[in-house]
């Protein structure tokens, strides 16, 4: 997991459902951390498997348009030898 360097610390009021306040709470009291540890924790564990699966796109994305491109030269050298057929034949015309 990829953590953002902490530099100077500011207070940044959060609104928060009841449920979720006591649910951060009970898993800072069994971490033996702060309330804003627990959030900053889960900003970094956010953010890390919004990259992990933004890599996985990406690296999607780029197999597709390789494949693509290789499909699409191997049909412009079809289409090439087509042309040169046809221009052999009309030059013997």
């Amino acid at each position: 997991m990829e953590i953002v360097k902490q530099g100077p610390m500011r207070r940044k009021p959060i609104l928060m459902p009841l449920a979720m306040i006591e649910k951060v709470n009970s898993m800072a009291q069994k971490n033996n951390i702060s309330f804003a540890e627990v959030v900053r924790n889960a900003v970094d564990a956010f953010h890390s498997q919004s990259t992990i699966e933004e890599d996985a796109l990406l690296e999607s994305l780029a197999d597709t348009m390789i494949e693509t491109t290789k499909n699409l030269v191997g049909r412009i050298d079809e289409l090439e030898a087509r042309i040169n057929k046809t221009h052999a034949i009309l030059e013997r015309r």
